[in-house]
């Protein structure tokens, strides 16, 4: 069902596309406090593997798994106001990161934080793949770009407020934030509602059956790697390189990861129309795992940076193609089916890094994230079997 606009917005089209990308760099760039933050958090709690892990899940289910939930609401409600909202919570809740003195504080914000990131991500991809976009991969990969350059930025200017400012500077990173949540309100256009009745029973059915479990599957273990990269990599440098916890290489490791990771979303969608959905999300998955482990067995600097951003790109070449594909097979709640691929695909994800967290204080970091990594050939066997070309042309 396409969305009809009720009232046209300042912003439209091209952009339109590009503010929203600009919201999703300036999210994601307070997303990354966490990964960014860990070796001074664990420092400063006194926090073990499995509790930095367990701080890792909360952010990442509280950002994700709630996904659907707000894209059917804002399926119903109103994309902008959902959208405006989560950009103002998720940009008070991150800033103040740094500051928490314990774990439940901690645990309090990132919880929030993930549920304002939540509110963000289904809609914005709603209104840049929906059915007026000639090419809804690359519109979608457009816009994962968008959030992969703040990821990628976040770490590298995070660590360097901190080193440069110290870390009572960082509530001054809301402001951004809050401005473009007014932003989001007051330039985009409002769409009519879709679905009657209540907010549960108006889900397409579609969203819990068929191939869309399938793809939440694949999606769940491409976004486990990603999330055992950006996590443990920080403790993985400190740990076997000596590096100090707020060493800028850190921030430029993970930051060349994420701009490759976005690079590689643009890739997908702009290549897969030429050599099929199937195939592009197949290759790149299967070369993304021993991309990962190669990484791990290289010092840390330049090289290990440019590996790094070789291997987020090979990781996210699929993320637009599956989601695509999960708008298309449910279109009467577009916005919830992004929501599900995305988010409860990454909220799993969060859940399985608790025991991945488990691993890695039995048999090492390196050991538990080459196995982790090695999850991308399942998930491809997934992808192979079905991406379909009628899941992802545009509806």
């Amino acid at each position: 069902m396409p969305h009809v606009v009720r009232e046209p917005g300042i912003l439209t089209g091209t952009r339109m596309a590009a503010f929203l990308a600009l919201v999703h760099a300036v999210n994601d760039i307070l997303t990354a406090t966490l990964g960014a933050l860990l070796p001074t958090l664990q420092a400063r709690l006194a926090a073990g593997t499995t509790t930095l892990a367990a701080l890792v899940a909360a952010l990442t289910v509280s950002s994700s798994i709630t996904q659907p939930v707000f894209g059917a609401l804002a399926d119903r409600l109103g994309l902008r106001r959902v959208a405006g909202a989560g950009v103002a919570l998720g940009a008070v809740s991150f800033s103040l990161v740094g500051l928490a003195g314990t774990v439940p504080v901690l645990l309090l914000l990132l919880v929030l934080g993930g549920l304002g990131s939540a509110a963000i991500h289904p809609v914005s991809t709603s209104i840049v793949g929906g059915p007026a976009a000639k090419n809804p991969g690359l519109a979608v990969g457009l816009f994962t770009a968008g959030g992969m350059a703040g990821f990628a930025a976040g770490p590298v200017l995070i660590l360097y407020l901190v080193s440069w400012y110290g870390i009572d500077a960082m509530p001054w990173l809301m402001v951004p934030g809050l401005l473009l949540s007014l932003g989001v309100i007051a330039l985009l256009p409002e769409f009519e509602p879709h679905g009657t009745g209540r907010l549960l029973r108006s889900l397409d059915r579609r969203l819990y059956t068929g191939v869309i479990p399938w793809l939440t599957a694949a999606a769940t273990l491409a976004g486990l790697a990603f999330v055992a990269f950006t996590s443990a990599v920080p403790l993985w440098l400190v740990d076997a390189h000596d590096l100090a916890p707020d060493d800028p290489l850190l921030g430029w490791t993970l930051g060349a990861f994420s701009l490759g990771a976005g690079l590689g979303a643009v890739a997908g969608g702009a290549l897969a129309p030429r050599y099929g959905h199937r195939r592009t999300a197949v290759v790149s998955l299967l070369a993304a795992a021993p991309a990962l482990v190669v990484v791990l067995l290289t010092p840390p600097g330049a090289v290990t940076m440019v590996l790094a951003g070789v291997a987020g790109a090979l990781l996210y070449a699929s993320q637009p193609l599956l989601v695509v594909a999960a708008q298309n097979a449910a279109p009467q709640n577009p916005t919830a089916a992004a929501g599900v691929v995305m988010g409860l695909g990454s909220g799993l994800a969060g859940l399985l890094y608790i025991g991945v967290g488990a691993l890695q204080g039995l048999v090492g970091l390196p050991a538990a994230m080459t196995l982790t990594f090695s999850l991308l050939v399942p998930a491809a066997g997934i992808a192979a079997r079905v991406l379909r070309p009628s899941m992802t042309e545009a509806s």
